[in-house]
């Protein structure tokens, strides 16, 4: 959040323990500008957050941040972004995520790359991204987060569970198809008849 204000590195962290809000203007390629709200949540408070059906109809995106050097906030990440896909899965209010792999100037913990892609993959995301706030390095994280908002479809996670669900529907809605097409097929051959 600082880094999106422009102001400096910190040595010193200090935890999150309210919601957070940021504003700032993210220029695009081709001089266009647009205006992007941050809103931090802190993790305990997500769980508050999907408590209403309702909740995730005004969020453009979710965004996962996890500290890639520390395999226990990877892990809860993807237990924060398997809730909101399940969620939004639930309630029809399908949320677009990204991943932010932070700390990236750090090493990271042994299995990253491997949970990392393999997580990505089955929920049908982007990787996460890596930066570094200590580098200033962001890899055009705010731009990232605009285009995503702007082209949700390429970014809204599935669940096994969805992926079955939407199977099943879809399977419900062929055999739908093919009883109807059968149904005007006797008809019209019981009228000429």
């Amino acid at each position: 959040m600082n880094s999106f204000l422009g102001r400096p590195y910190l040595d010193s962290y200090s935890p999150t323990a309210d919601d957070q809000y940021a504003v700032n203007v993210v220029e695009l390629p081709g001089g266009i500008k647009k205006t992007l709200f941050l809103l931090e949540i802190h993790e305990d408070g997500v769980s508050k957050l999907l408590s209403s059906k309702e909740s995730l109809a005004p969020c453009d995106i979710a965004v996962f941040v996890y500290d890639s050097s520390d395999e226990s906030s990877w892990k809860r990440a993807t237990e924060l972004l398997m809730d909101v896909a399940g969620d939004g899965e639930d309630t029809s209010y399908e949320v677009p995520c990204l991943i932010v792999a932070a700390k990236d100037d750090l090493d990271s913990f042994p299995m990253a790359i491997q949970n990392s892609t393999r997580v990505s993959q089955d929920m049908g995301i982007e990787a996460p991204i890596p930066i570094s706030s200590k580098l200033s390095d962001f890899n055009n994280i705010f731009r990232r987060i605009v285009n995503a908002a702007e082209h949700p479809h390429l970014s809204i996670p599935e669940t096994e569970a969805g992926r079955s669900r939407k199977q099943y529907h879809r399977l419900i809605n062929q055999s739908l198809m093919v009883v109807s097409a059968y149904h005007v097929y006797a008809a019209r051959k019981n009228a000429s008849s």
